[in-house]
């Protein structure tokens, strides 16, 4: 009985991940093609199918009674060491990322219908705005809540061995080839950053810090851009 049940809740992780990965896309590209529509719709349609999911979520893990880890931590200093540890991991895993780029095989399943897509409108600030809150807010708290919130206390939660952490970030890895990326550069390149997200949410059992470096591991990828633009607005507008 309780195999059963277990294996029920495994059913319910993949069908949320599908839900959050393969559908929000195949079905924004389709429906934006149908409508004769071009980027920043797609982008809208993606926003509000990974929200939907995002609830979806919420609702199963309040059916299950595990909002409990939601809960607030009280704030200690060990938190600045776990953002500095993103940022160093950050570096490290961008230095692989770089050098095997020649190997990493970027072309999306989806490629066709985004040509498509950006042929009747390309993307706009719109369409930059809900990438950015996608990116640094939408998908963390998904991936995090279900990833290492739900998963990593339901399927061997405290192993001795760390089972709950390697299959969390070997998930997380495998979830991110599903559209793309389907080589095995990225399959380790992704399992390592959820490996260490994991990790994070196993010695301090604080979702909301996970989150917290997950979201800043992503914005970091938006920092020298944005430095960029301030810089120049600054210099343009104020020294020249």
């Amino acid at each position: 009985m309780r195999n059963t049940k277990k294996l029920g809740q495994f059913g319910i992780f993949l069908l949320i991940i599908l839900l959050s990965t393969y559908l929000p896309q195949t079905i924004g590209l389709y429906v934006t093609i149908i409508l004769g529509l071009g980027a920043d719709v797609y982008s809208l349609i993606l926003t509000i199918g990974l929200v939907g999911s995002l609830l979806l979520l919420i609702w199963w893990l309040k059916k299950q009674k595990m909002l409990f880890i939601f809960e607030k931590k009280s704030w200690n200093w060990s938190f600045v060491f776990y953002l500095f540890a993103t940022y160093v991991v950050y570096q490290i895993l961008g230095n692989f990322w770089t050098r095997y780029a020649h190997l990493i095989n970027h072309r999306n399943i989806h490629g066709e219908y985004f040509t498509v897509v950006l042929s009747n409108g390309q993307p706009t600030f719109l369409s930059t705005v809900l990438s950015f809150i996608l990116t640094v807010v939408i998908g963390p708290i998904l991936e995090e809540t279900l990833d290492r919130g739900y998963f990593m206390n339901t399927f061997f939660p405290k192993s001795k061995y760390y089972l709950d952490v390697i299959l969390s970030g070997l998930i997380f890895g495998l979830s991110h080839l599903i559209l793309s990326h389907q080589d095995p550069i990225s399959l380790l390149y992704y399992s390592l950053i959820g490996l260490f997200f994991a990790l994070v949410y196993r010695s301090t059992d604080n979702l909301r810090l996970t989150i917290l470096c997950h979201s800043f591991f992503n914005f970091l990828n938006y920092a020298k851009p944005i430095w960029i633009f301030v810089y120049n607005f600054i210099y343009y507008h104020f020294f020249r």
